[in-house]
């Protein structure tokens, strides 16, 4: 037979004929398909969504009236814009992810055989439960793992198993059972009554766990609205994976109060040290005008300080706004320079490098937590310590140097507003210093109503309405699995039966009937 006799129906005849191959090829496939399909365990989508809010709940009414003014943002009240890429990273940083997996406990995964499958148990769902020692779970490098044969209540067999150590196995045990391990002790105890079962519990290091749990969450913005994410995964049990993302979803909200309660600590300090200095100052000025009008027997003097106004009342507003952030940056830098600050966070400062400020306080914290734990000969320590020095001299700079900008824009400001220093310069030497006065009283009544609303925002952070995310959706799962889907794995089948058939004839006629 040769390749010009063969056609297509004599082909197909060709394959008729060999049907005893085949059929077995295609039972084998179409068994293993089975097979697969009962082994695998079902895996759903997940999905939740949130919307982030950002500052918007947390502005208050002062803070919008001095906005107003030109000074809102000096001590962190900036805008309420919303970079929803970067707040995806915040959610999705090693920080959030590690603390979400201490409190769902996403190291510890047990399973129950059950026929040919081993089933993921939600914690909830465990009838088992493990009580570890003190921060086995954040020092383990190498993922430990118990199996555990449990027949009414009673351990049958447990085989403890980890390259930390050899193996360990103990039988006919009764819960709660404790199991020594070099690296602390694990109690096994019972929550329910007459448990049965092969359970696989696998401890993971946190490293370990952090890694997996970010190839299995997916966080992307919503195609159709602004400001609102969608967080997925998929996951063969419903009610850890919905334990997980709400988990997420909340820790970003205590993130984010945890931030704003730092910032809001990081000024208390200079706030009330800069409160107190503007109430006696204020209160000083204000006995200085009174004793000022009776000693020069003043009979209106408000007609004198109306006079302010004459010139171009624009021009006169910028000047009072910039004299007021002048006097603030001028607390900053005392407070900054002040010995006993040395170790204090800094006041959030609009346009003087607020992310290194940010990072500066980070530094502080850093120090507070290793001084709790190490020796101060730690090199960790000594490491912060040196980073804080070289960072606080380059804010200190920073801060300067935007005063400076401040004062050649007042300077030209004053040079700017000529009718008013005309009218000014007209009047005698008593109106004019009356008219001072008055302008630095108006200066440290902005700074007090300023520093009067930091001191209520702090308040205000612990309001149940100022969240930076909106739950919109708990998470929830797809009714039907969307793995292993029966149709497709049968075409999978029935197309790799039909190559291996293919293959296998093919040979048969064409390489061995032609010896």
């Amino acid at each position: 037979m040769t390749d010009e006799n063969i056609h297509i129906g004599e082909l197909f005849k060709l394959f008729i004929r060999y049907w005893k191959i085949y059929i077995p090829i295609g039972i084998i496939c179409l068994i293993g398909a089975v097979i697969f399909i009962l082994i695998t365990p079902k895996q759903y989508d997940i999905i939740a969504k949130m919307q982030l809010l950002g500052d918007k709940q947390g502005m208050i009414s002062e803070l919008k009236m001095l906005k107003s003014s030109g000074i809102g943002g000096l001590l962190g009240g900036g805008g309420s814009g919303i970079n929803t890429e970067d707040e995806i990273l915040i959610i999705t940083s090693r920080n959030n992810l590690t603390e979400v997996i201490r409190q769902t406990e996403y190291q510890v995964e047990t399973k129950i055989r059950e026929n040919l499958k081993e089933i993921p148990l939600d914690k909830t769902e465990v009838p088992i439960s493990y009580i570890f020692s003190e921060s086995l779970l954040d020092t383990i490098n190498a993922p430990i793992t118990i199996k555990l044969n449990v027949i009414n209540n009673k351990i049958k067999k447990i085989t403890v198993k980890s390259s930390l150590f050899e193996t360990i196995t103990f039988e006919n045990q009764s819960m709660p059972f404790k199991i020594i391990l070099p690296l602390g002790t694990i109690t096994i105890t019972h929550q329910h009554s007459n448990i049965n079962g092969i359970f696989t519990t696998e401890i993971s290091p946190l490293q370990k766990a952090y890694e997996d749990l970010t190839k299995m969450i997916y966080i992307k913005p919503s195609e159709t609205t602004s400001g609102i994410i969608e967080l997925s995964c998929r996951a063969t049990n419903k009610q850890k994976a919905y334990r997980l993302l709400n988990a997420i979803m909340d820790r970003y909200n205590q993130y984010s109060r945890i931030v704003k309660v730092n910032e809001v600590n990081s000024n208390s300090a200079f706030v009330k040290d800069r409160l107190d200095s503007v109430t006696l100052e204020l209160a000083m000025l204000e006995h200085q005008i009174e004793k000022y009008k009776q000693v020069n027997k003043m009979p209106d003097p408000s007609a004198y300080s109306s006079i302010t106004y004459y010139g171009n009342k624009e021009t006169e507003k910028l000047i009072l706004e910039t004299e007021t952030r002048m006097h603030m940056l001028d607390y900053v830098i005392t407070y900054m320079k002040k010995a006993s600050n040395v170790y204090s966070a800094i006041p959030i400062v609009d346009g003087a490098g607020e992310k290194a400020i940010m990072i500066y306080n980070q530094l502080i914290l850093d120090r507070q937590r290793l001084l709790q734990s190490s020796e101060s000969n730690n090199p960790a320590l000594q490491l912060v310590e040196n980073q804080l020095k070289e960072q606080r001299k380059i804010l200190i700079e920073s801060v300067e140097s935007v005063r400076q900008n401040i004062q050649i824009s007042l300077d030209a400001l004053y040079k700017k507003d000529i009718a008013l220093s005309k009218q000014v310069d007209k009047l005698p030497t008593q109106e004019r210093e009356f008219i001072e006065m008055k302008r630095q009283q108006r200066i440290k009544e902005t700074m007090y109503l300023f520093l009067m609303q930091k001191i209520q925002e702090k308040e205000l952070i612990n309001s149940p309405d100022e969240l930076a995310g909106r739950v919109i959706d708990q998470a929830y799962g797809s009714y039907k699995p969307v793995f292993p889907k029966k149709s497709i794995v049968l075409i999978i089948a029935f197309i790799v039966a039909c190559a291996l058939s293919l293959i296998v004839i093919s040979t048969k006629v064409f390489v061995f009937n032609r010896r």
